[in-house]
């Protein structure tokens, strides 16, 4: 019985504690008339702060803050306030980055004998791309971890 009660009092806990973490957080959204640090508290740090002129030409700069992950821009104006609200779109792919993806990537037949040689020596390969990058770092050429190539790359 004291089991019971003790579950019980557990679970009550649990879900009170669950429903304050839930009312307790904020729901990331920008409005009008927020100051820097109301807009900071409700959508987190920003990725870019910066100054620019003032978009209706009063000659002033004004801040501007960009949250690249919620793609939203917050324009304040001169007196410190949101005045503009932004969305931003992430970039399109730009060509060196899609040729980088397929030199990654690229489609290659499956060889049935040097394949499966390639994953079994992969160990040996990857034990002396560490080696060269210790000794490099012993001669002081620049310690740093070395990039693996794909295991069926052989």
């Amino acid at each position: 019985m004291a089991a019971r009660r003790l579950l019980a009092k557990i679970l009550a806990w649990t879900m009170a504690f669950a429903l304050a973490a839930c009312s307790a957080t904020s729901s990331a959204t920008l409005a009008p008339g927020m100051t820097p640090d109301q807009a900071v508290q409700s959508m987190g740090t920003p990725d870019l702060k910066d100054s620019i002129p003032d978009p209706n030409h009063s000659g002033a700069t004004v801040l501007r803050y960009v949250w690249l992950d919620s793609g939203k821009v917050a324009i304040f104006g001169p007196n410190d306030r949101v005045a503009s609200i932004q969305q931003i779109e992430p970039a399109e792919k730009t060509q060196a980055e899609a040729e980088a993806s397929v030199q990654q990537h690229p489609d290659r037949a499956f060889d049935p004998i040097d394949t499966p040689l390639n994953y079994a020596f992969f160990p040996i390969r990857a034990a002396f791309i560490y080696i060269g990058a210790g000794l490099n770092c012993a001669v002081g050429s620049g310690c740093h971890k070395p990039k693996l190539p794909d295991p069926s790359q052989g």
